[in-house]
C-alpha cells in the first residue's frame, strides 16, 4: 500500500537524495506502523519529536492504512 512521507529540516539528512518538494513515496505492507517506517528509513526515534498522519498528531505505534501522508518533525530549539 502506498504512503507519502514528508521529512522536516534535519530529518532529511537520513534519506539521500530526498526532495523536500515531492516528499518520499513508499510502498509498505498492511499492518506497518509509523515506527516501522522510521526504522526502514534509518531515522532514530530520539530524533522525532512530532509525528503526524493526514494532519493529525499520532504515536509511533500507529498502524498505517495506506494512501496516507506522513509528516515527521524533529525537536526545534530557539529563544
Amino acid at each position: 500500500m502506498p504512503i507519502k512521507v514528508i521529512l522536516s529540516s534535519t530529518l532529511r539528512k537520513y534519506v539521500p537524495g530526498y526532495d523536500p518538494i515531492k516528499g518520499l513515496e513508499m510502498e509498505v505492507e498492511e499492518g506497518t506502523t509509523l515506527k516501522d517506517v522510521m526504522v526502514r528509513l534509518k531515522i532514530p526515534e530520539k530524533d522525532i519529536k512530532i509525528a503526524m498522519v493526514n494532519g493529525v498528531r499520532v504515536k509511533l505505534n500507529k498502524k498505517l492504512e495506506g494512501n496516507e501522508r506522513i509528516g515527521l518533525f524533529p525537536a526545534v530549539g530557539g529563544g
